[in-house]
């Protein structure tokens, strides 16, 4: 691999340099549920002790082509960068990482809640038990029926400060939302 030496210092020691600096800064993590609602928003959803993080296995009871479609995508391994790094306990990573981590209901521990590894369908819709209740229309705090928030959802994550901003975002978001089932043609 070919490194480009900036000031003595290799891309890579550069780009893990950066990375440490974030994983010991003192701000608070920023949830992107909250963010993407704004406080009062999901103060009053998530208080409401109407919405639970339920996990990918509900939702491909019914959506088992996008499910399949998705098997493969960076999201559905999140969790192992984190453990690959020793970060798995990072607050400032879980966010990102897992599914709901920092809201209630949500990941906390591999040891708690393994079924909320990884960032799986709640991890950008939010929690999905209204919509397992049957509600077609949507019943996610972020779901395709709110387009809004659902792509401040992924900007959340999807940032300069991580370096993993989009360089055409409307072209990704399009892409992923009308993801299909991997043929063994198309893989």
């Amino acid at each position: 691999m070919l490194l480009f030496f900036i000031s003595g210092i290799s891309a890579a020691e550069g780009e893990n340099h950066r990375i440490q600096e974030q994983l010991e800064s003192i701000e608070v993590p920023l949830i992107p549920l909250k963010e993407a609602l704004g406080a009062t928003a999901y103060k009053i959803a998530i208080d409401s002790g109407k919405y639970r993080y339920l996990g990918n296995a509900k939702c491909r009871l019914c959506h088992r082509d996008f499910f399949l479609g998705r098997k493969g995508d960076k999201h559905d391994h999140a969790f192992s960068l984190l453990t690959n790094s020793k970060q798995q306990n990072s607050p400032r990573c879980l966010v990102c990482h897992s599914t709901g981590y920092g809201v209630k209901g949500g990941f906390v521990s591999v040891a708690k809640t393994p079924h909320l590894m990884n960032v799986q369908c709640e991890g950008c819709h939010g929690p999905g038990s209204i919509h397992m209740l049957g509600n077609k229309a949507g019943g996610f705090l972020a779901g395709t029926d709110r387009p809004e928030i659902i792509k401040k959802m992924c900007k959340g994550c999807h940032n300069k400060r991580w370096n993993r901003s989009f360089h055409d975002f409307e072209k990704a978001f399009i892409g992923y939302k009308t993801a299909a089932p991997r043929s063994k043609t198309n893989k």
